[in-house]
C-alpha cells in the first residue's frame, strides 16, 4: 500500500493545474505521477471540453474519470465517452440565447454538447483564449445543434456585458430550472439547476470502486467552490480569489510556481 491509498485528488485546471505561462509545470506533472505511483487517485475538474482538456494531459495518468463542463458531465478517458450527463432543459435554454443575441450582439456565445464546442452568435467578438489555444469549435446555428446542451458560456471583454446577461437571467424562466456562475472575469456559465463541480463530485464519489478514502479539492475561483464545500481536505493556491481561500484549510504556492506538487508535498508531509 502506498502513502496516497484512498486519496482522491481533484483540481480545477485554469489558474490551478495550469500556470500562468499556460502549461502544466513538469513539477506538477511529475508529483502526480508519484501521487497515483504511491495508490492515490488524480483528475481534474473544469468548464472545458474533453477535447479542450487533452493539450494539458501530457504524462499525466488519465485512469479516473474527468469532469468536465463546470460538473454537466463526467468523462471516462479509457472508455472514450461520458458515464455522466446533466442536460440543460433546450427549449428554455434556446430561448434565453436568443434573447441575449438580441440584447448583446457582440458577446460570445458558446453552447458545449459533447466535442467541439459552438460558437452560436455570429456577430459575437471571437474568445480571444480559445482562439490563442487553437481549441476545437465550430460556428453553428442554435437551432442546428441536436445533442443535449450541457451548458452555455457567455464570453465578452466588456463587463457591463455579463452583468446584463446576469440581470436578463435572473428575469428569465430559465432562471427556476437552472444554475448560473462567474468562471471567470470574462465569463458567465450557465448549466441546469444543482448542476456544479460539487454535485459532479458527489455523483463520481459513488461511481468509483473502491470509494475513496480521503476527498482533496483544490480551485481558484467562484465556481470551485462547491467542489471544495464537498472535499475532506479543500485547498486553494495563494493567487485564488480571497473568498476562495476562505473555504480552504490548506493554502498552496500559485498556480504559477506548480500549486499542485506543492499541495502533494503537504500531503505528503501530513501522511509522514
Amino acid at each position: 500500500m502506498g502513502k496516497f491509498d484512498g486519496y482522491l485528488l481533484v483540481s480545477d485546471l485554469d489558474g490551478t493545474l495550469i500556470g500562468r505561462d499556460h502549461s502544466v509545470s513538469d513539477e506538477n506533472v511529475a508529483a502526480i505521477r508519484e501521487f497515483v505511483a504511491e495508490g492515490g487517485r488524480f483528475l481534474g475538474a473544469t468548464g472545458r471540453t474533453e477535447l479542450n482538456v487533452r493539450p494539458y494531459t501530457t504524462g499525466i495518468p488519465l485512469s479516473s474519470p474527468w469532469i468536465l463542463y463546470n460538473g454537466a458531465a463526467i468523462y471516462d478517458w479509457e472508455s472514450a465517452s461520458f458515464i455522466y450527463k446533466a442536460p440543460l432543459p433546450r427549449s428554455l435554454a434556446e430561448a434565453f440565447v436568443c434573447r441575449v443575441i438580441d440584447r448583446f450582439r457582440l458577446v460570445n456565445v458558446q453552447v458545449y454538447a459533447g466535442g467541439p464546442f459552438c460558437q452560436v452568435n455570429p456577430d459575437g467578438q471571437p474568445d480571444a483564449i480559445a482562439v490563442r489555444e487553437q481549441q476545437s469549435f465550430e460556428d453553428k446555428p442554435a437551432a442546428a445543434i441536436t445533442d443535449d446542451w450541457l451548458k452555455v458560456l457567455f464570453c465578452s471583454d466588456v463587463p457591463e456585458h455579463l452583468d446584463g446577461i446576469e440581470v436578463l437571467f435572473k428575469n428569465d424562466p430559465l432562471r427556476g430550472v437552472a444554475h448560473s456562475m462567474r468562471s471567470g472575469p470574462r465569463y458567465f456559465e450557465v448549466t441546469a439547476q444543482g448542476v456544479n463541480k460539487g454535485t459532479a463530485l458527489a455523483h463520481l464519489k459513488k461511481l468509483l470502486d473502491p470509494a475513496p478514502r480521503r476527498v482533496v479539492a483544490i480551485g481558484d475561483y467562484n465556481n470551485d467552490i462547491e467542489m471544495l464545500q464537498e472535499s475532506d481536505i479543500p485547498a486553494a493556491p495563494e493567487s485564488a480569489l480571497g473568498e476562495v481561500k476562505q473555504h480552504a484549510k490548506i493554502i498552496t504556492a500559485c498556480h504559477s510556481r506548480s500549486a499542485i506538487a506543492d499541495l502533494i508535498r503537504i500531503l505528503g508531509a501530513e501522511c509522514a
